[in-house]
């Protein structure tokens, strides 16, 4: 169950809808085409891999070992550094959605960077304290946070089943608000079904893998489909497409059916519980990406304190601190010089493209892995063309983008910025540890 709530909590992540929803039904579509071409084959990955390479690490292990340590380090590198800019995103993200509750009086805290930087920053210390205590204690954040995301899920289905009972919800056509963009959501869809692999970098603390991750891999992917389709639906059915906001859309659906249930006074505990849903899924993935570090700081490619053990409660401690300082310093440079909607943008899309790049070298161990029987090496080169489509397509600009230029400057700083820091500190390590016998 553990194991469950996990990969729920890091897969289903709801506020990824609305920013899709602007393109109308037609976007449901995407979802199914994302599962196919992108979940089907990272399972039988996840799957394959996680049996063949088990221990602690993940994809930096499994891409270590099939492709060299180099590769391993650039892999595992980008998973972790692709989280430095998503954790931040999903810490944003929570502070919005808490001042959206209080109503049209604090609506416009969203603006404010004390409010946002206290939310942000004084969940990033408390999920970092009680992961370092270790996942027995950190694993409460993660499993009331997958139920909150499915709490959240189910209050947004009711709001459109409330409108449709008093005959209020919208009729959009199939194809109204499509348009040549939506090829961009492509990528944030993949994007939103990755995590299943989060649990493998944690393998040397689940106590029977073998046993309990198939049946916790299929849960999720079940959840991830029918809860991204139904969200979608739900927004188009309470808010006009024009109007849905990339931050906002959810808490405005949800809005609309509680005023028209005349339960309006709903919304501040309804922003309570998705705010909640948000830091689980933030504390699953802080918790998660850690630990590559942690791998690569035992296998000296890192500086060798990011792989210290906690005397008392077994937990890579130091990689812990390090990612939470880290996530603070983007928190913090990610809430200046640009809108909350474009900052939104850059830092999604610029975690995707990092996102993307192990994924890259799993779904190529999995097409020329020969045990792996024929159906799951289709699957690999099928989760490889669609990893590189989600790669090139993160990079067009969306409407709501001011100047493309800058956008796509800032999407080359911080793709290329972290990949040649990652560069360097290997080619570093690789020369101190060759120094002494030349």
């Amino acid at each position: 169950m553990d194991l469950i709530l996990l990969n729920i909590v890091a897969v289903v992540n709801i506020n990824g809808v609305p920013p899709t929803a602007v393109y109308g039904l037609v976007s449901v579509m995407l979802w199914v085409l994302a599962f196919l071409t992108f979940f089907v084959p990272e399972a039988f990955a996840v799957l394959a891999l996680s049996k063949k390479h088990p221990g602690e690490g993940g994809i930096y292990l499994w891409t270590r070992r099939e492709f060299g340590e180099g590769h391993g380090f650039l892999a595992g590198w980008c998973y972790w550094t692709n989280n430095l800019f998503y954790v931040p995103v999903l810490l944003l993200y929570m502070a919005g959605i808490i001042a959206y509750g209080g109503g049209p009086a604090s609506a416009g805290l969203v603006d404010s960077r004390l409010f946002v930087g206290g939310v942000a920053f004084g969940w990033l210390v408390f999920m970092a304290v009680l992961n370092i205590r270790g996942l027995a204690l950190g694993k409460w954040i993660q499993n009331i946070g997958g139920m909150s995301a499915a709490l959240s899920g189910g209050l947004v289905l009711l709001a459109a089943g409330v409108a449709w009972w008093k005959g209020s919800i919208q009729h959009a056509p199939l194809f109204a608000g499509a348009s040549w963009e939506m090829a961009t959501s492509f990528s944030v869809m993949c994007n939103a079904f990755i995590g299943i692999e989060l649990a493998s970098a944690m393998g040397d603390e689940i106590q029977n893998p073998e046993r309990d991750m198939k049946p916790a891999i299929f849960t999720a992917g079940a959840v991830s489909l029918v809860s991204y389709a139904l969200v979608t639906w739900a927004i188009l059915a309470l808010v006009p497409i024009g109007k849905i906001g990339v931050i906002q859309g959810i808490m405005q659906a949800l809005s609309v059916g509680a005023t028209d249930a005349g339960v309006g006074w709903l919304i501040a505990p309804i922003a309570v519980v998705m705010g909640v849903a948000i830091g689980g899924s933030a504390s699953a993935w802080f918790a998660g990406s850690s630990r590559i570090p942690f791998a690569a700081g035992l296998d000296s490619a890192l500086p060798p304190a990011l792989g210290r053990v906690h005397p008392e409660w077994k937990t890579p401690h130091v990689a812990l601190i390090v990612c939470a300082l880290l996530c603070a310093l983007f928190t913090a440079v990610s809430m200046t010089g640009s809108s909350v909607a474009e900052a939104y943008q850059v830092l999604l899309k610029a975690s995707v493209v990092l996102q993307m790049i192990p994924f890259l070298y799993m779904f190529l161990a999995l097409a020329r892995l020969d045990e792996a029987g024929p159906l799951p090496r289709a699957a690999g080169w099928l989760g490889l063309t669609a990893s590189t489509a989600t790669i090139v397509l993160a990079f067009i600009p969306t409407s709501d983008v001011a100047s493309p230029l800058v956008f796509e400057a800032k999407m080359a700083v911080g793709v290329l910025a972290p990949t040649a820091a990652g560069a360097f500190l290997f080619w570093r390590a690789k020369r101190a540890a060759l120094a002494p016998a030349t």
